[in-house]
């Protein structure tokens, strides 16, 4: 078995082990461990975010009083009482507006760990999953309040200093980073933004 197939395993069978719906809920977790982004009593709202297991670590961090708002095209089964699932697409108009009548206000923190459908043509991936995040960052002024955060996965690639520049706009602190989580060959990293202007 190649190391990294050994490291997505390892991750597999801690999911499992511990009760979360995908690996992916390590990504979070040790990103949040490091960075602090979600605390105690936030909003956040997580795009992209079948089949759940990212929603499950928020609704954790969250507790007692958080609430988390969890969006996806796919259906994602009930978690917690402090978590609300839209199954829609996150570009249909006006979905912001509802999803700010469930919250109540903005968020403290935006997710998104949006990915296109793989179609194994590397530019074309790269630059449909940088138009996703695109339309998230540009959803922002809506959804997540002043001074809030942001963690957005990305496909490493040409399009990708655009994107941190303009994020950089945005917000006092961008940086880019690789979870351990993360599988090494893949060209998936995350951008932790803080400080929105």
């Amino acid at each position: 078995m190649r190391l990294n197939d050994a490291k997505k395993d390892h991750y597999r069978k801690l999911a499992k082990e511990q009760g979360y719906r995908s690996r992916a809920s390590f990504k979070l977790i040790q990103l949040n461990q490091k960075y602090n982004l979600i605390r105690s009593n936030d909003y956040v709202i997580d795009l992209g975010a079948a089949p759940g297991g990212w929603l499950q670590v928020a609704s954790k961090i969250v507790e007692p009083n958080g609430k988390v708002i969890g969006v996806d095209l796919l259906p994602i089964k009930e978690i917690e009482d402090n978590v609300v699932i839209f199954q829609d697409n996150i570009h249909r108009k006006g979905i912001e507006i509802e999803i700010r009548e469930v919250l109540k206000k903005k968020a403290n923190v935006v997710l998104s760990d949006l990915a296109p459908n793989i179609s194994g043509i590397w530019k074309m991936d790269h630059n449909n999953q940088i138009d996703l995040t695109i339309s998230v960052v540009n959803a922002l002024p809506k959804i997540l309040k002043k001074e809030g955060c942001c963690l957005l996965k990305v496909f490493d690639g040409p399009m990708l200093k655009t994107l941190e520049n303009n994020l950089k706009n945005k917000f006092r602190n961008v940086k880019l980073i690789k979870p351990k989580a993360s599988r090494s060959a893949s060209s998936e990293l995350y951008m932790i933004c803080t400080g929105f202007k």
